[in-house]
């Protein structure tokens, strides 16, 4: 199966509880707001969709002049996932907006395998110390309580900034990569 079109959903709608700031994905990592970096990376794909919430709306407004956003409550990643959803024509690439480090090669990797599944969700775990975790990367064509998930090896193209501990190590990885 091949994608004539798909649409991209950024999810940057959370409380950012961990990190202490819901405006987390504004955060700058290798001198860049780390949701910009996502941005960049999912453009050539299709077309962009934020999701946003009560909580990051303000911090949200310059970034809906420029994509389509789509506003949910703010009640939970599952709840407000499947509101932008039901608003959204499928297929779907969904991506969390906290992953300054995901390359363009990596999504492509990803949507190539998970067009060969034919459950109607397919989710990417990264797996580490025989423990496998989704980070929040999905390709929703349906609906179904049915799907598969692909696993890939970590890498720091799979780093998310939960914490201001996850912040620092992003950063201590742009400063080996301008020594690079």
């Amino acid at each position: 199966m091949k994608l004539d079109r798909i649409s991209i959903l950024i999810m940057a709608g959370g409380l950012g509880k961990r990190f202490g700031d819901p405006g987390k994905i504004f955060t700058r990592v290798c001198g860049e707001p780390v949701i910009e970096r996502v941005l960049r990376v999912v453009s050539l794909f299709g077309e962009i969709y934020i999701a946003v919430s009560p909580y990051t709306k303000s911090y949200s407004q310059d970034l809906c002049k420029r994509y389509k956003c789509i506003e949910t409550p703010g009640s939970g990643y599952p709840w407000d996932l499947s509101i932008a959803l039901s608003k959204l024509e499928k297929p779907v690439l969904v991506l969390p907006a906290d992953l300054p480090f995901i390359t363009h090669d990596s999504i492509e990797s990803f949507l190539s395998r998970a067009l060969e599944i034919r459950e109607p969700v397919v989710t990417l775990r990264v797996c580490r110390d025989d423990f496998c975790d989704p980070i929040g990367v999905s390709l929703i064509r349906g609906k179904g309580g049915s799907w598969a998930n692909i696993d890939y090896n970590y890498s720091e193209e799979f780093i998310d900034i939960d914490t201001k501990e996850d912040l620092q190590r992003a950063e201590e990885l742009c400063d080996s990569m301008a020594d690079r």
